[in-house]
């Protein structure tokens, strides 16, 4: 049995995965926001903490930041759960999970990361190189990528996300092994819609097919991973967020996309609106990629 510390201010969220790890055998404590976890952590000296990222007055990030700095909980596994987690929480949290959450595979990476603490392990990221040439995925990508071409009403998609969104610039994605191909767009810079795509070492794409988990980025230049990157540093985007886009088969094969030369223009909220969209975005790939 394993002790676990859970930050999260949605009671109806926090009630259920503490029934169901308590289900697993675990002993489950929570709490409802970032000041209140330090103590209750403080305290128990947790085998595992769950952190909700949007919680008032202390955000999840910045619980895992704290922690980190303290030697007593530095080596502490930590997931953080969140309809965007910022790019800053992958070097702060062994596990992103995206919500809605989905409460098996909350278990099923507390039950890892847990047998691995055990076992004198280091937790391992999910390996994006693995996963952007994973075949099966490739074989995937490659379904939307050779149907008659109509980028005309992907572009006019893309057009309505920037509408529903505020912000100027979206983009319908595949993602290769080696580049981002971009099959709709409006609003990109115009290098990138000549180009055809970006390399894969340029987006934060990668990390939403190797992890499944949308990506926000609230400002690239407080962002050391992103900071020099092209896509932001010679476009002068500030403000990016993405979310993944599953073929029948539940593989990733693409992106929905906005970005903004604007710091903070992307939000959860923008999140949000773009997973209402994904469904659509997806019969429109299967007509016309």
């Amino acid at each position: 049995m394993a002790s676990i510390v859970l930050a999260e201010d949605d009671t109806d969220i926090a009630q259920l995965l503490a029934t169901v790890l308590s289900n697993e055998g675990h002993s489950v404590r929570t709490a409802p926001n970032g000041p209140a976890a330090l103590d209750l952590i403080t305290e128990a000296g947790p085998d595992l903490i769950i952190l909700d990222h949007h919680m008032p007055g202390m955000s999840g990030l910045d619980v895992a930041g704290r922690l980190r700095e303290e030697p007593a909980t530095a080596g502490i596994p930590l997931i953080m759960l969140s309809a965007a987690a910022p790019a800053a929480a992958r070097g702060l949290c062994d596990v992103t999970i995206s919500k809605p959450v989905r409460p098996k595979h909350v278990v099923e990476a507390a039950n890892e990361l847990l047998a691995a603490r055990s076992a004198g392990e280091h937790p391992e990221h999910h390996d994006a190189a693995h996963q952007l040439v994973d075949v099966e995925r490739l074989l995937a990508v490659s379904d939307f990528l050779h149907r008659p071409s109509g980028a005309g009403s992907l572009d006019a998609f893309a057009e309505r996300l920037t509408e529903l969104t505020g912000v100027p610039a979206a983009a319908i994605t595949l993602v290769l092994n080696d580049s981002v191909v971009v099959a709709g767009s409006h609003g990109m810079p115009r290098w990138v819609r000549e180009a055809g795509g970006v390399p894969v070492e340029w987006s934060p794409d990668t990390i939403v097919v190797a992890e499944d988990v949308p990506v926000l980025i609230g400002d690239s230049t407080a962002d050391e991973e992103y900071a020099t990157s092209p896509l932001f540093s010679v476009s002068g985007v500030r403000s990016y967020a993405s979310v993944p886009l599953h073929s029948a088969g539940g593989h990733v094969v693409g992106t929905l996309c906005v970005m903004d030369e604007t710091p903070g223009t992307c939000t959860e909220d923008t999140v949000q609106i773009l997973h209402s969209q994904r469904a659509e975005a997806l019969v429109l790939l299967s007509r016309v990629g």
